[in-house]
C-alpha cells in the first residue's frame, strides 16, 4: 500500500474508533443528556468535551508506553473506586435537580465544571487503558506494520475528530431537543439518569474488584 493511501486509511479508521466509542450509552453520554436537558448545548458540550481530553489521555498513555503508571492493581483499584464514587455523586445530584425547578429553567450554571466532570468520568475509568494496551496499538500494526511516530500521530488526530464529531452532534441534538421537555419529563428523565449512574458505577466497582 502507498505511504499517502496508508495514512489516509489509518486516519480514516482512526475516526471511526472515535465515534464508535462515543456513541455507545454510558456515563458520559448519561450526564451530558441530563445537563444538556437542563442547561442547553453548551452544558451537553461541557460534558462531552471534557471526555474527550479524558479518553485522549488514556490513548496517548498507552501509544507512548506509560501505561504501566495506571495499570498495577493499587493505581487500577483507587482509579476504579474513585470513578465509582464520582458516578454515585452525580447520580445523587441528579435526584436533587429532579426536585429543582431552577434547574429545569436552566438557571443553574455550572461553567467549567461540566469540563472538569466530563474529564473525570472519562479519567476515573480505569479500563480505559486496558482497552488501548489491547486494542489500540493492534489496530494501528494491523494497517501500518512498523508505525512511526507521524503514524501515531495521524492516528491520534482522527480519532480526536471522531471524537468533536459525536460529542458535538449528540450535544447539538439535546440543545435543539430540550424545548420539548416537560416539568415531569424532566423530573423523570433525571430520576432514569440516576438510575443509570448507579448502575454504572456498580458495573465499575464489579469490574475493577474481579479484573
Amino acid at each position: 500500500m502507498f505511504p499517502a493511501l496508508m495514512w489516509d486509511y489509518l486516519f480514516l479508521s482512526a475516526i471511526m474508533l472515535g465515534l464508535l466509542l462515543c456513541a455507545p450509552p454510558g456515563a458520559v453520554n448519561t450526564e451530558a443528556f441530563r445537563r444538556g436537558v437542563s442547561g442547553g448545548f453548551k452544558r451537553a458540550w461541557g460534558i462531552e468535551l471534557g471526555s474527550c481530553v479524558g479518553d485522549l489521555t488514556w490513548a496517548c498513555l498507552a501509544l507512548i508506553g506509560l501505561a504501566f503508571i495506571v495499570t498495577n492493581d493499587v493505581a487500577r483499584i483507587l482509579l476504579g473506586v474513585g470513578g465509582a464514587a464520582l458516578l454515585i455523586y452525580l447520580a445523587f445530584q441528579a435526584v436533587r435537580d429532579s426536585r429543582n425547578k431552577a434547574a429545569l429553567e436552566g438557571e443553574i450554571k455550572e461553567g467549567r465544571s461540566d469540563l472538569v466532570t466530563g474529564a473525570l468520568i472519562s479519567l476515573g475509568n480505569p479500563f480505559q487503558v486496558a482497552f488501548w494496551l489491547g486494542f489500540g496499538g493492534s489496530a494501528i500494526a494491523v494497517i501500518v506494520p512498523d508505525p512511526t511516530a507521524v503514524d501515531y500521530g495521524i492516528f491520534i488526530g482522527g480519532y480526536v475528530i471522531g471524537l468533536m464529531i459525536w460529542s458535538f452532534s449528540y450535544s447539538v441534538l439535546i440543545g435543539y431537543g430540550r424545548k420539548y421537555v416537560t416539568p415531569k419529563l424532566f423530573q423523570a428523565i433525571n430520576i432514569v439518569c440516576a438510575a443509570v449512574m448507579i448502575y454504572f458505577a456498580a458495573s465499575l466497582l464489579w469490574s475493577t474488584f474481579t479484573a
